[in-house]
This record gives structure tokens, sequence and C-alpha cells, in this order.
């Protein structure tokens, strides 16, 4: 078995140097890794690798005087040099410090890099006598320490010590902290990736995580499934609240911007709460874990806290009668604006409250009714509808984020609103605007010079083509809406008249008794009583 040391300052070509490694035999692995020479040359000294993958432009020790010290003191270990177009000195410089090839980053492949390693293996002894695991090894075996720490599989504290120290973890058992990792849009991710893209994702996410978290030379990034993944960390040593606050803040940080940099996937966390000991992590670990469902309310690229969430009332509740006919309302006159105003009450409502996903679901479905209900009754295509959308099946599972689920919604009622405005009365474009005005402004004091004035004609004009199109003058046309919207008013529940008075236009409260009785063949207050027998 080989054992190999990267030295580079540049992670991600460290990563992708493993990543490659790791498809070749088990033969090869990697031993550890450094950031610069200074630190090469003590994991020469403790793990004794056979072959060194060495940067040449490196921070407080070069490649070359890196080479030259360790053909000195490690005559048998081969060197690799790692170059960039412009290095042509420090490769000539290398290789006449014992270094036996050299490999151009920007044509670092699977291909290439079998062939360097075929030639090593004839050139250079490999120790039988290994002391370290295979990195891939330890990962499997760290993930399944971490599982069963947290579903309380250990008896006692020097178990999970042994476990530990025989892992090769830096982590303290006193004040340990867990994190949930979760990376963002992970069903597009798997949906759209290549075969092998999430094998690749993990990895890398482990391998830039844990070389973070090794700065702070105490902590650790596992997989848990999926999205998500547990970062331990342990404040031992530290009594300062602030600077325990300050050191997380500045991980997750990093963690984030890497993430996006390198690997271009936007990432969230749920920070649990410090233990005292190790033993007893599993209850903030459920809890951190149940915080992150809550990223569905709170959008991507988030940080939660779970000691700041409360858990939400799980009784059911479905979209209010009252709003779901207020809405079947505004959609019958083609009023997207006031449709979009109650979507996004509807919406804030449930984020301000943290609903359920159950409850969110519920009234999502109850949302969902509508629209196929006024499309059935309208005879609109859904394909018009939910044109250049996901299908309503599908909202649950490929939107991430509440804030995307309102949207999708907007979007689907606003083409709804569209699609019924076409349906109005009026052939020409004049007449539509007109209706258009009236739909979104009958609350107001509007007139018909008003609204000739908005889309550009004459009054007079506007008074002869409406009433030939539609049948209709346009004040009573005008009058027929705000009555209308009372009587759908009055069906929500709503029973405060002076209120709808207002609220539909009526600046006079008994002009709007007379009027309504004139239309509806009673008195609101007769209107009332009789929805009440129904």
């Amino acid at each position: 078995m080989y054992k190999i040391l990267l030295v580079d300052d540049e992670v991600l070509v460290r990563t992708n140097l493993k990543l490659l490694l790791q498809k070749f035999s088990p033969e090869f692995f990697v031993c550890g890794e450094a950031s610069d020479g200074v630190s090469g040359l003590k994991q020469a000294s403790l793990l004794h690798p056979d072959i060194i993958f060495t940067d040449m432009r490196m921070p407080n020790m070069d490649g070359v005087e890196f080479c030259r010290k360790i053909q000195i003191t490690f005559p048998d270990i081969s060197l690799i040099a790692l170059s960039n177009y412009d290095d042509f000195t420090y490769v000539r410089g290398a290789l006449k410090n014992g270094a036996v090839d050299y490999i151009l980053k920007h044509k670092l492949s699977e291909e290439y890099l079998a062939s360097i390693l075929k030639d090593l293996k004839k050139t250079t002894p490999f120790d039988s006598n290994v002391e370290h695991l295979p990195e891939n090894t330890l990962n499997v075996l760290r993930e399944k320490f971490v599982a069963n720490l947290m579903s309380n599989a250990f008896h006692s504290l020097d178990e999970i010590e042994s476990n530990l120290k025989m892992l090769d973890i830096p982590l303290e058992t006193t004040q340990v902290l867990p994190i949930i990792l979760s990376i963002d849009n992970y069903w597009q991710l798997s949906q759209n990736s290549k075969a092998g893209y999430l094998t690749t994702l993990e990895f890398a996410i482990l391998n830039i995580g844990n070389e973070i978290l090794s700065q702070y030379h105490s902590g650790l990034l596992t997989h848990i499934e999926k999205e998500n993944y547990c970062i331990l960390l342990s404040f031992a040593n530290i009594r300062s609240q602030a600077r325990i606050n300050e050191i997380i803040q500045s991980i997750l940080q990093q963690l984030s911007a890497n993430y996006k940099s390198f690997l271009n996937i936007s990432s969230s966390f749920s920070v649990g709460e410090i233990c005292n000991s190790i033993i007893s992590i599993n209850a903030s670990y459920k809890k951190a874990l149940e915080t992150m469902q809550l990223k569905f309310y709170s959008g991507n690229h988030c940080i939660l806290h779970s000691k700041d969430i409360t858990i939400s009332n799980t009784s059911l509740a479905s979209l209010d009668y009252a709003i779901e006919k207020r809405l079947l309302a505004l959609i019958s006159t083609g009023n997207y604006g006031s449709v979009k105003e109650s979507i996004d009450l509807i919406f804030q409502d449930m984020i301000s409250k943290k609903v359920s996903i159950a409850n969110m679901q519920m009234i999502c479905t109850d949302l969902i009714s509508i629209i196929t209900r006024v499309s059935k009754k309208n005879s609109i295509p859904l394909d018009l509808i939910l044109k250049n959308q996901i299908h309503p099946n599908e909202i649950f599972t490929e939107l991430n984020t509440l804030i995307e689920v309102r949207d999708w919604f907007l979007e689907s009622f606003k083409n709804l609103c569209e699609q019924i405005n076409t349906q109005l009365p009026g052939d020409s474009n004049y007449v539509k605007s007109a209706i258009a005005c009236i739909n979104r402004d009958y609350s107001k004091s509007i007139s018909q010079q008003s609204v000739a004035d908005e889309i550009g004609i004459s009054v007079g004009y506007l008074s002869t083509i409406f009433k030939s199109e539609t049948g209709q003058g346009f004040s009573e046309y005008l009058t027929s809406v705000r009555i209308k919207t009372a009587a759908h008013m009055l069906d929500s529940g709503e029973h405060d008249l002076h209120k709808i008075s207002m609220e539909c236009g009526f600046q006079d409260y008994a002009y709007f008794f007379k009027v309504f009785k004139k239309k509806m063949g009673m008195t609101p207050k007769s209107y009332i009583k009789s929805v009440h027998a129904l």
C-alpha cells in the first residue's frame, strides 16, 4: 500500500487530487495533507509517506526548497511537482532536487494521474506496515461513530473517548456543540446532475469542511443522510460565551463562502445548544435537526438557532372559509392586484406562525382547489394557468422554501386572472381596459372621465363603445361590480355594513342600501338572514 502526502496551499487542488486518487485501487491512499512546505516537512516526519505531491508556489517555504529538504532527509520518498504554466523555473529546480515527475494542474486528469502512478509502482518501494487507515475508510468509520453517538449507543464516556482516539477525531468530550449543515436545493441537484455527482459532492463537502475545522484544532464534519451533515465542535478550554459565538460565526461563514466559491452550492445551518458532556448530546442534536426543517420558512442560506425556536401548535387547520370566499370573488372580476394582496397575507401569516408542514400543505391544497375549480367553471385549460411552471403535485418536492411556494401561487393566480379578463364583456381593447380599471379601482372614487383619460380616448367615445359592447352603460356596470363584491363580502361572513359600503366604493351609506335592494331584491340585512338560512 502506497501512502501519499499532498502539499499545496489550495484546498481545492488537494480535494481534486484526493478525489482522483480514490478512483484507483486501495493500494494508493492519502495519509495526510499540508498547506505549505514547513508543515509538509512535519507531516513527512510523522507519516513517512511513499509519495509526495507538492505545489511549487507556496507560502513560508516554496516547492523547490521543500523538495531539496525532503531529498536530503527522506531520499526514498518519490516527489511529484504540481505546477502552473508559468512555473517552469520552479519545476526545473524541483527536478534538480529529486522530483521524479511533474503535473500541470490544468491537465490534471484520471488518465494522466494513472500513467504517473503506474510508473511510480515500478520504481517506488512501499512500507507494508501501515499505521493509518485510508481516508475513505476513516470517513465511513467516523460517520458510523457519530450516528451511534447521536442514537445513545455508547454506555460510557470511556467508550466514547476510546473511539475518538482510535479514529483520530480532534474533539474534547466537554462543552460540545452539534450543528446541522444542510445543502440547499438538494432535490434539484440530485435530479439535474450526472451519475456520480452526489458522491463527488459529498466527498468535496467533507474534505473542504474538515480542512476548515482543522484550523480550530477541535471539530469534525460527517455526513448524516442526503442533504444533511453534522458538525461537532468542542469548547472545553474557552470560558467566554462571546468568544464561542465568534468562533461559531467564523466557521459558518467560512464553510458557506468556500462551498459557494468552490462547489457553487448554497448551504444553511441549524445551531444546537452546547452540552456539558458529549454523552448527553443526543437531545441537542435532535432539536437542531428538527429546527433545520424550519429552513422551509426562513429560506435558503440561513442560520437557525434551536434555542430560539418554539415548537408550533400541531393542530390541523385549512384555509379559512371567509378568505376562500373573498378570493373567489376577486378572481371572478380578474382583479389580480387584490388577489395578490390576499395571497401575500395568507403566506405572511404562515411564515409568522411557522405553521406545521402538514398545515401548510392543507392550506396550499385548498388554494390549488380554488385554481382548478375556477378554471373548470370557466373552461380555462390548466396549461394556460400553469405555463412554464411545475405541476401542482410537485410543489412540495421541487420547491424548497415557503417563499418559492408563494411565488408559484402568485404566478398561477396571475395567469388565472389574465384568462378571466379575456372572458369579460367587451370586444375592443379600449373596453377591456376600461373594465380592468373598474375591477381594479371600484372601491375608489372612479368615473367614466377618469377611466377615459387613463386609456387615452374621449369620454364620449368610451360611453358609446362601452354600451355597445357590454349592453350596459359605464355607471351601471360599475354599480353592478360594486354590488356583486358587496354580496361576496356578505357571503364571506363580513357583516359590518358601513365597512362594506366604504370598501365597495359607496360613500353614502343610505345610497348603498338603496342600490343593493334594487339590484338584489332585498336589503343587505335581509340578504345576511338569507345566507344564514342556507
